[in-house]
């Protein structure tokens, strides 16, 4: 068994469990380390895998007759392919190149995608759609909303349960903090993957689906602070402090938008950083996403992006007074559509705490220094 990068093998793994490092500069962040062990690796390829807490997980795996306990046999089973980076396993016996296998240009199994959006299976049988031969983002896509890749025109796009992704790019617009943009799912693109009661219950709820376009590519994969944390633990490196080292100004930047939003879902897996394929080595953060559950309705929300224990207004404040961050526009702009007034004077009250800090004499110099 092999883990390739494209059609490059980085790490060859024996029957007996021995893994040779065959392109240490390339390997996934939390397999850099001088000795690779097979349990290295099972552990790597089955944080890869959807979550059973996902919305829909269990009934995505059961259409593929897949475990929903371990992690690494589903890994296997879809070849541990993903649109967040170009990685992919090729077990012995397998002759198909990365041009025959990659999710980014060839066609996707549909019936997967209908169920990631509806728990169910319209339009598709298992059998018609080739279960053999799984070709699906679904099962490593992360996250716990329901969602689903879908191509139009050539270009993936990931549809999603969460109407507040809209005010918060929105928001992030205004105030120049770069992030993933959003827009509402037209009927015409999600209707055939979305079942009546499912609209019904979308409407119901007060929800919607919005999308946002493939950020990553052939060349360039994602990192979450969750792999880089673990790459640092190997070398006895602070991850938070590296975070800063490779771009602060981001890194403030990330503190006051979170403060903004009440973001209370900026886990390990929702920040990180870009990866050059060709070189594996870091060219920043990737921008800002998933804000489906920002906008709580309660105080003292916990900051999960730095070191210490402190709340997300503490971390935004103390990156503001280093940072000045213009947030007048806040105050120009209408209030979001999808934000109820208690909820946008929220937003409006937390700017107004950032806009009246008393600067201190330092002024912000940012560096932006990338791992090598």
């Amino acid at each position: 068994m092999q883990l390739l990068l494209k059609d490059e093998p980085i790490l060859d793994i024996q029957e007996n469990g021995t893994c040779r490092i065959l392109d240490f500069d390339r390997l996934p962040f939390a397999l850099r380390k001088e000795n690779v062990t097979f349990v290295d690796f099972i552990e790597w390829a089955s944080n890869r895998t959807l979550s059973i807490g996902r919305s829909y997980a269990k009934e995505i795996l059961n259409s593929l007759r897949l475990s929903q306990t371990n992690r690494f046999a589903v890994c296997k089973a879809c070849r541990g392919l993903s649109l967040e980076d170009a990685y992919w396993i090729r077990q012995d016996g397998d002759e198909k190149t990365w041009e025959e296998v990659n999710l980014f240009h060839n066609p996707l199994t549909l019936f997967v995608t209908e169920i990631s959006l509806s728990g169910t299976n319209i339009h598709y049988s298992a059998e018609a759609a080739g279960q053999r031969n799984i070709h699906t983002p679904e099962l490593t896509t992360l996250g716990a909303s329901a969602k689903g890749w879908i191509r139009q025109n050539g270009r993936l796009f990931l549809h999603k349960i969460g109407k507040y992704e809209i005010p918060a790019d929105q928001i992030l617009t205004s105030v120049d903090i770069p992030h993933i943009h959003y827009r509402l799912s037209a009927d015409q693109e999600i209707a055939s993957y979305l079942t009546e009661e499912r609209k019904e219950w979308i409407n119901g709820v007060g929800e919607a689906v919005v999308n946002s376009e493939l950020f990553t590519s052939e060349e360039i994969s994602l990192v979450t602070f969750e792999e880089f944390a673990i790459f640092c633990s190997h070398y006895k490196m602070n991850p938070y402090a590296e975070a800063e080292r490779i771009d602060r100004e981001f890194y403030l930047k990330m503190q006051i938008a979170d403060y903004i939003l009440n973001n209370n879902d900026r886990h390990e897996q929702n920040w990180g950083f870009l990866m050059e394929n060709t070189t594996g080595k870091l060219t920043g953060f990737f921008p800002l996403f998933d804000h489906d559950h920002a906008f709580v309705n309660y105080d003292n929300v916990m900051s999960q992006t730095t070191e210490a224990a402190m709340t997300l207004e503490d971390a935004a404040v103390r990156a503001q007074e280093e940072l000045r961050l213009d947030l007048s526009r806040l105050t120009e702009m209408e209030q979001p559509q999808l934000l109820n007034n208690a909820q946008w004077d929220a937003v409006l009250k937390r700017s107004d705490r950032l806009l009246k800090i008393k600067f201190s004499n330092r002024k912000f110099k940012g560096k932006k220094i990338f791992l090598q």
